[in-house]
């Protein structure tokens, strides 16, 4: 599936004030990617952090390593806004307006072998190439720097694109169920994938662990709003071609919740994948 980029920076943009009210597993995420980070041993002292949207793991790496140099990019200027306003008292972070999937493009800017932590939180799904991605990390590691990530994986949603499925088999709108979900390309990342990615190029000592969340909302509209106030909604709106869809989606709505509401609410699963490599050379 072909990302559209400036769709993206617009929607994350727009949301930008309202990202850390909504943004619940994407900043537990950011937690448990610190732990991981940290059970590394290193003191990390110049951290490249892609796509840091408001900030909140970007506060977590500053307060961990205050001695380091923090070089941080968001995709999206109003982000970045937010992230500077927030985290004004700290005097060791740089930021830069970046598309994290291409550097190469910041101008006046050299991001040369000199990080020995490159770490990004719930952004790699956004990307089209992962391999080009990734080979442009390992060349900004310093011989024995980590590339340390979390990213989401093809369980997540799986409810939604259950929904969906019953589309094709006609248990919904014609117009719904003519779309194939997994025309271009399968929802989100493949751990098997990004392994094969980084063992490629040329990292070692690598892995990638899956982790599963659940959150819960009083309705698949409720989700679905949320989903929007974080920026995320143009995912569905590129896989699930959402807008354009009018009524249809409401036929989605009714049927999400039917089949999955229960005491809690209506569940959404996040496959969550932490992921890590090292180079060497």
């Amino acid at each position: 599936m072909t990302i559209n980029k400036a769709q993206v920076q617009k929607n994350f943009g727009r949301n930008a004030v309202t990202y850390d009210q909504y943004a619940v597993v994407q900043k537990e995420m950011a937690r448990e990617l610190l732990l991981k980070i940290k059970r590394n041993g290193r003191c990390f002292r110049n951290i490249l952090e892609i796509g840091c949207g408001t900030g909140f793991l970007t506060e977590l790496l500053a307060k961990e390593y205050p001695l380091a140099q923090i070089t941080a990019t968001d995709i999206a200027p109003e982000m970045i806004v937010v992230a500077r306003e927030k985290l004004a008292v700290f005097s060791n972070i740089k930021y830069f307006v970046a598309d994290g999937e291409n550097l190469s493009m910041v101008d006046n800017v050299s991001f040369d072998s000199s990080f020995d932590l490159i770490v990004s939180n719930a952004v790699f799904q956004w990307f089209t190439d992962y391999a080009e991605a990734f080979t442009q990390y390992y060349s900004y590691l310093e011989p024995g720097g980590y590339l340390i990530f979390s990213t989401l994986g093809t369980g997540t949603f799986k409810e939604l694109y259950v929904c969906l499925k019953d589309g094709q088999k006609g248990k919904l709108p014609r117009k719904l169920g003519n779309y194939k979900t997994h025309k271009k390309r399968e929802p989100f990342i493949e751990n098997q994938y990004l392994q094969e990615v980084m063992k490629n190029i040329g990292f070692h000592f690598m892995g990638v662990e899956e982790v599963t969340k659940m959150e819960y909302f009083d309705s698949c509209r409720c989700f679905l709003r949320a989903l929007k106030m974080i920026g995320a909604h143009n995912y569905l709106t590129e896989e699930l071609t959402v807008q354009g869809l009018g009524s249809g989606i409401f036929s989605i709505i009714k049927r999400y919740d039917a089949m999955f509401f229960s005491e809690q609410g209506v569940p959404v699963t996040y496959q969550c994948l932490f992921g890590w490599g090292r180079r060497t050379t």
